[in-house]
């Protein structure tokens, strides 16, 4: 893998194991406690490894095109992906999850949750080591809100989008 893809997913996995040591130690009335119309932690979570499954599976479609065939993520990908970095480290900025993101389970089944998403990142792992030099600066990932990003823009998102709800989980497993 490439050395800041490598570095960049290292970080990720990181967060996540800090995130699913904490949630571990949650008792259930705090894995499912929320004020009425917010998430849960075990929701959040749900969310969380639906988006990069999601994200996975969009790259995994685009690594069939030719790379010719791929945009050249370029100055507009860049002032994107800032842009979208600055949104989400906004904790008084509220997004709605795309709809195919939104629909959740009421008390999804943390284990089950937290396999899956194991199985997520490890895949996503394999994914990036397909990435080669001439490759990163290519925009193979479309955001929803953002457009067209590049692989390094697109961990970037990941992160930012992992440590945005990270703080929600712990603020309602704190009520």
């Amino acid at each position: 893998m490439l050395a800041k893809l490598q570095k960049d997913f290292d970080t990720l996995n990181n967060s996540l194991d800090q995130t699913l040591r904490y949630m571990d130690g949650l008792s259930i009335e705090k894995l499912f406690a929320s004020n009425s119309g917010e998430w849960n932690s075990a929701q959040i979570l749900n969310h969380l490894m639906d988006a990069e499954k999601g994200t996975l599976a969009y790259l995994t479609k685009k690594m069939q095109t030719p790379k010719d065939e791929i945009p050249t993520g370029g100055l507009p990908s860049k002032i994107r992906s800032i842009l979208l970095g600055r949104a989400l480290r906004n904790d008084n900025k509220k997004f709605k999850a795309p709809p195919m993101r939104s629909e959740l389970p009421e008390r999804p089944n943390y284990d089950n949750v937290k396999s899956e998403y194991l199985e997520v990142r490890k895949k996503l792992g394999l994914l990036l080591e397909q990435f080669d030099k001439t490759m990163v600066g290519k925009a193979y990932f479309k955001h929803p809100v953002a457009g067209r990003i590049t692989i390094v823009q697109t961990m970037e998102f990941l992160k930012n989008h992992h440590d945005r709800h990270v703080k929600q989980i712990i603020e309602r497993s704190s009520m």
